[in-house]
Parts: C-alpha cells; structure tokens; sequence
C-alpha cells in the first residue's frame, strides 16, 4: 500500500520531473537544431512522412492574422502553394505547385486548417479555409467539403523526380460537406472509423461583416469505402457525437484546439481527448476548459470531465503523447501556442510547456508547468515530430512509452517545426508576428 501511495505522489509531479523517484528533476529542454535546417517558413499545415522524408501542404507563410476588417486578412499571396519534400538526412529540400494538380485539390491545398491524419502509407486530407478562385472576379473564401487521400511514397517520388503525371495520381479525393471543416482534427480509431473532431465552417472574407460561421458542434463519425483510384463515405455510416444541446451552450462548439489520441484505461484502447479550444457563445471570446473523452466502438460515446479546469495553453500548438503503463498514466505536453493564463488574458502567446496528466486508474487529472519555459513564443499551429529510435507504446498514433526512455540520462525524444512566433505575448503593428522555419529539438531528462 505504502509503495502504490508513493507512485501516485510521485504523479502528481509527473509533468515537472518525468521521473518516479528522488532525483532533481530538469524536464524538457528546447534548443535550436544544427543539423536540420532549410526548410520553409509555414504555419497550419498539413504534415506527414515516410522514412527520412517529411511532407508539408497547404498553411500560411506569414503570422497570426490580426482583426483588422480593412485587410485582407488571409491573402492568397501569402497562402502556401506548394508542396514540399525534406530529406531530413540530407537537408534536400524539393517542391512542386499545387497548380499541377486538378482543380478540386489545387485550391484546397493553398488553404489554411486543414484536418489530416496518417495512416500507413496514406495521408488523408479534409477541409480547410482558402480563398476560391482567387484573383477571379468570383473570388471567395470558404470552408472546403473536399476529403482527399494521398499516396505518401508516390507523391514523394513525384516531387523528387518532377514528374507531373505521378504527382497527380498520387491522390484521390470526394466531395462531402459532412467533411467540412477548419480549425478541427482528424483521426482514424482501431474500430476503423475516421472521426472528424469539432472545428467549424467558416465562409466569407474573414475580419469583415459579409460572412457566416456554424461550428459542427459534434464529432463526425465515418466510415471511407476505398480503392487504388478512389474513396467515398461508406453510405449510411455517418455517426455523430454531441451533447445534442443548442450552440449557445453545447460543450462541442470548439475549434483550434488539443485533440489528442489516448490511451484508455488498462492500456489497450485508443480514444481521443479533447482540450481547449474557443469559443464559448457570447461569453467575451471565453475558452473551453473541461476536457472531453471519446470512445470508439459500435457506439461511439462521449464523457465531459468537470473534474479538471484547464489554465493555460489552451489554442493548437505543437504536442507530443506519453503513456506511462505502470501507472496507466496519460500523458499529454503542449509547447507553447496561445493561452497564457485563462482567468485573466486567454488570447496572449505563451512560452509555457504544460503537461496534463491523467490518470486512468483514479479519473484524477493534474498539470504542472514545465520549469524552464521555450526560447521564444512559439508552437501556435505547429507540429510534433517524434524522433527516430525513440520507444514508442504505439506507433500509429505517435505515443512514445515513457517507462521504456532511460533514467538518468538526457534522451532526444523529437522535434517542433512551423508555427507562428511572436517577439512578445501580445500581437499588433509594434509586434508582427512570423511563421517559423526553425526546426528546435526537444530532450526529456528522466
């Protein structure tokens, strides 16, 4: 009894020191990469890999958009309209246009807020918010209802190799406005099913008053039937999840936020948790801070957590999952992004690295803010990526296991690439935000 006291203690402090017994805690250090650099400036991207290969589409090339209603808020000549290919062993950098490919994806692609997700290797695009026949007298912007999958290795052979025709075959699209959204995420569970998490629909010219915005205000549950040359919604497969309450006070009406694959209790299931995100209805822009659990299965469910009250780092940001198996511990670290303290100031950059812990064993969720902070404000709409060799508890949805990281020693457990980076905590004309091209290394010291 003493020995199982002292380990939910040590839990407690899990977040701080990443270790069980007396020794001083360091946590995560953040440093700027000297071997992986020349890559492009982005943020809200989509990325995937093979191999030694990363893979960004779509997103921004400049910082945060601002609320200035006399500017164009998202120019298309600022949206990213290329497709990139990093050999991360060489520092090759090779891109071809989107404008190669068909109509339906060659906007899509230049949008920001994609929702994607990895499977093997496929990586499956939907959404987004871009402008549609831009620098056309029918210009406008909109949430695109295209659902798109991509042939990781023959789009990388047809970037590396310019070969235009193989470029255009590497991917497969359908139209569904029950895949349209920004600002959400986008899984595949065990139980074979995608599960497009909250987000929105937002169309118009953002910042001005000529637009309209319907949050899904629920998950999105469905099944693809697919091909070589094609995939569609499963007929009749499409499952919802909600509290099936009105906009004004539904806990689903998220958008840019933590949707996070989790282990489940007894370490063999994989759901999803939900954390943050904005915005709650007329509340003057006030967050979410309760997290939400999905389960999968015949019947997909839901559980809010009013237990655990969220306090910082609520927007997307760049995020890694550890799975702690001898405790059955959930491990969950935000870098950064927007939310520097939600009782007071909830849209202001952060440099904190907050680890939210959960426990399956007891339901009890804690956070503690990582000792040191990051070098800059950073990791708004930017990426994890787990590095080669590190100990993974399971590897289709990136879950390091953390009781398999060496003790004593200070272990590179991945990286952080894009996002937005701001000079301070607030944005505005004396501090222009930028996108980041800074690959920065992330160390856990057990």
């Amino acid at each position: 009894m003493k020995t199982k006291l002292l380990s939910f203690v040590a839990i407690l402090f899990l977040g701080a020191s990443f270790f069980l017994n007396a020794q001083t805690p360091k946590g995560f250090t953040i440093k700027p990469s000297q071997t992986l650099k020349k890559l492009p400036a982005l943020q809200s991207f989509v990325f995937g890999q093979s191999g030694k290969y990363w893979v960004m589409i779509g997103g921004r090339t400049n910082g945060f958009h601002g609320f200035d209603p006399n500017a164009y808020l998202f120019p298309f000549k600022k949206a990213n309209k290329y497709v990139y290919v990093y050999n991360t062993a060489t520092n090759q950098l090779d891109s071809m246009s989107t404008s190669f490919l068909v109509p339906a994806l060659r906007e899509q692609y230049t949008s920001t807020n994609m929702q994607h997700f990895q499977v093997g290797n496929y990586l499956y695009v939907s959404g987004g918010y871009g402008e549609f026949h831009a620098k056309l007298p029918d210009s406008s912007w909109v949430t695109y209802s295209t659902l798109s999958r991509i042939n990781m290795s023959q789009l990388i052979n047809a970037v590396l190799t310019k070969n235009i025709n193989q470029f255009a075959a590497s991917v497969v699209y359908a139209k569904s406005k029950l895949t349209a959204a920004t600002g959400g995420e986008l899984f595949k569970l065990p139980d074979g099913k995608f599960y497009l998490a909250l987000g929105h629909r937002y169309n118009g010219k953002y910042g001005t008053g000529n637009t309209s915005q319907v949050y899904l205000d629920s998950v999105h549950v469905f099944k693809l039937t697919e091909t070589a040359s094609s995939i569609s919604i499963t007929p009749n497969s499409m499952q919802y999840i909600s509290d099936n309450l009105p906009d004004s006070i539904t806990q689903f009406r998220r958008r840019d936020l933590l949707v996070i694959p989790a282990i489940q209790r007894g370490g063999k299931a994989v759901g999803l948790t939900v954390y943050g995100g904005v915005f709650t209805y007329g509340n003057n822009g006030a967050p979410f801070r309760n997290p939400i659990y999905i389960k999968g299965g015949t019947t997909p469910s839901y559980v809010l957590d009013k237990s655990y009250t969220q306090t910082s780092n609520i927007y997307s940001t760049a995020n890694v999952e550890m799975y702690d198996a001898q405790n059955d511990v959930m491990l969950t670290t935000a870098f950064g992004g927007m939310g520097e303290n939600m009782t007071t100031d909830p849209d202001t950059f952060t440099k904190k690295i907050l680890t939210i812990s959960k426990n399956n064993l007891t339901n009890v969720t804690t956070e503690i803010v990582n000792p040191t902070t990051l070098p800059t404000y950073m990791g708004s709409e930017g990426v994890f990526i787990t590095a080669p060799g590190v100990p993974m508890y399971n590897t289709s949805y990136d879950i390091i296991n953390y009781n398999a990281i060496p003790a004593g020693k200070t272990t590179l457990i991945g990286y952080i690439y894009g996002g937005i980076v701001s000079n301070g905590p607030s944005w505005g004309a004396s501090n222009p935000t930028i996108p980041s091209n800074v690959v920065y290394e992330v160390y856990l010291t057990k």
